[in-house]
């Protein structure tokens, strides 16, 4: 076994402890040097004097510290490490000759350093911390492997890349319109136009929203002329309906550029990638490359959690998905009952008709951005008055917003402790099912502003279901969380929801998300061709309103016979054409 010590530096505040991993290490009071003091006064752990009982890690107050037992790890196979008590990365992905491969892995385990590392933004330093990057060596290292001649033509310049960033809301501070972002390249207008951008085109980056940032930071990439596209999570922001736009164009620019994409939707990156690198590891500590595998069976691998070729387990249970059974003609225990709402705005009006939720009902809400979905459960929250119709009365409500924002500096643990004493509150099950089922252990003590995007996901999720409610609303709680967090969180919700025999309507665009969670679907639509009114249905059964959804956006499914997960087919191909046919948008097996 090899032992890796990982200090998370932004967590571990020295000047706010009492040194209490070193004070409690037994190898330093036995007057070994296992903790001592670095340059910039945060600790510095021996990984060979440390004997792995863990004691440090439970004692630091801010939980900056693992101690991890690996696998023998090959040291030749590290391309990239950060600090001698940092996170270090095995391997690299393979850009195709031409094509789309994908990355999918954890939050945390590497996959923008990767592309950071392909694109030469960064020098490999081959685990030599201590001295910047040596294309030499890199060559050196590589030499006999098609990376070798990847890393020469980054070196002669004889390879162009484009990047597409991860964090594009930082785009907004550009002072520039969204044309003049994309440039004035030849091919530029048609990609403006192909992608939905044409009619924001002359607004200014800090007027369009994270969707359409997206949607430019996407076109900008396009638009360029590379040899090898390198594209980090595509989908954030984005609905459905423009999430299989972009997979289009990426899966026409694969026919004849290199592409390499990192994507936490695996419907989508199921349809878009011909082959994956899967990314194990511990998250901020290292991450390991797989190797290519084929796009059908790197999903289901992915799923399983055992990797057969390096004999790699890296899920304790495996991933299952079920296929729904159509939903009874009667709903014999309605909880929530909501009459017709209306709500009309200056430029936009939106109508939903009457419906009701059952008890121990997950029902999601799904339909393309800016056609009401975060206004109808804003209504059913009390936030939004309608001008027609009224919430239905006696209801409580826990809602989580779209737009998550901490302005309070305490931590989550003095949240839950503020509102402990609050008998809307259940801290009993927040401690019990909650913390471990979102994994929010490691962030119980770090402020609320100083979280990740996900990491405040997670931990406002956590806080919504632990008020006691009749109705959850979760508008997009997959936003900013890796594939493992959302099929955690889907899990989650819908046992709670059975469990309290309540009810749930969810807010998302993630097929694979919908499909674990709900039970039935309430379906919204544009009702205009300039996009100024929206109307709402439903709840349907998962199949009928994964029908109308999916007709709308004119793209059929199937479930894989292995895992039963949703699959998208390919258009033209033969299973796409028989289902058309019989108006099965959304299949399921038979027999």
């Amino acid at each position: 076994m090899a032992r890796i010590a990982i200090l998370l530096r932004d967590r571990c505040h020295p000047k706010e402890c009492q040194w209490e991993c070193q004070a409690y290490c037994p190898p330093v009071r036995m007057g070994q040097e296992c903790i001592v003091e670095g340059p910039l006064g945060k600790p510095v752990i021996s990984e060979t004097l440390c004997i792995g009982c863990g004691i440090c890690v439970h004692k630091c107050p801010f939980d900056a510290i693992k101690i991890l037992n690996t696998p023998e790890a090959d040291e030749s196979e590290i391309v990239h490490r950060y600090g001698y008590n940092g996170f270090r990365l095995y391997r690299m992905p393979l850009p195709p000759t031409n094509g789309i491969t994908g990355i999918l892995g954890p939050n945390g385990t590497g996959k923008s350093t990767a592309l950071r590392l392909l694109a030469g933004a960064e020098v490999p330093n081959l685990g030599d911390f201590g001295h910047p990057g040596d294309w030499a060596k890199v060559l050196e290292r590589f030499r006999g492997t098609a990376l070798r001649a990847h890393f020469e033509r980054l070196v002669n310049g004889s390879l162009v890349t484009a990047v597409k960033p991860q964090y594009v809301d930082r785009l907004a501070d550009e002072p520039v319109t969204v044309r003049e972002m994309v440039g004035d390249r030849p091919g530029a207008a048609g990609v403006l136009d192909a992608i939905g951008l044409a009619p924001v085109a002359d607004q200014k980056l800090a007027r369009v929203s994270g969707g359409h940032l997206q949607l430019m930071a996407i076109a900008r990439t396009l638009a360029a002329e590379a040899d090898l596209y390198l594209i980090d999570e595509p989908s954030s922001y984005l609905d459905i309906v423009h999430r299989l736009k972009v997979a289009r164009l990426l899966r026409r620019l694969g026919g004849s550029k290199s592409v390499v994409v990192v994507e936490h939707d695996l419907g989508i990156l199921d349809y878009l990638a011909d082959q994956a690198h899967l990314l194990y590891g511990e998250p901020a500590a290292f991450g390991v490359i797989s190797h290519p595998i084929p796009m059908r069976s790197a999903i289901n691998t992915y799923l399983t959690g055992y990797l057969k070729e390096e004999n790699v387990r890296f899920r304790t249970d495996a991933v299952r998905f079920v296929a729904h059974p159509p939903r009874p003609a009667s709903r014999p225990h309605p909880l929530v009952e909501f009459p017709e709402l209306v709500k009309e705005f200056p430029e936009f009006s939106l109508a939903v008709a009457s419906g009701s939720v059952a008890r121990g009902e997950t029902v999601g809400v799904v339909g393309p951005n800016a056609t009401g979905k975060t206004t109808f459960v804003r209504m059913l929250a009390g936030v939004e008055v309608p001008t027609r119709g009224a919430p239905p009365p006696g209801v409580t409500v826990s809602y989580k917003p779209q737009y998550l924002k901490a302005s309070q500096k305490a931590s989550l643990r003095e949240r839950r402790e503020a509102l402990a004493t609050d008998a809307t509150f259940d801290a009993g099950l927040f401690d019990r099912e909650l913390v471990p089922g979102l994994h929010l252990d490691e962030i119980l003590d770090v402020a609320l502003p100083d979280l990740s995007g996900g990491e405040l996901q997670r931990a406002a999720v956590a806080l919504t279901l632990a008020r006691p409610a009749t109705l959850y609303l979760l508008d997009e709680p997959s936003a900013y969380l890796d594939a493992d967090e959302r099929m955690a969180m889907a899990r989650l919700v819908r046992r709670q929801v059975e469990r309290q025999a309540i009810s749930a309507l969810i807010v998302d665009h993630d097929v694979y998300f919908l499909d674990l969670a709900c039970d039935a679907l309430m379906v919204f639509r544009s009702e205009s061709p300039n996009g100024t009114s929206g109307r709402g249905e439903g709840p349907f059964g998962m199949r009928e309103g994964m029908n109308r959804l999916l007709r709308s956006v004119d793209i059929t499914f199937r479930r894989d016979a292995e895992t039963l997960r949703p699959r998208i087919n390919r258009e033209g191909s033969v299973l796409d054409r028989e289902q058309r046919a019989k108006g099965e948008y959304y299949y399921e097996p038979t027999g």
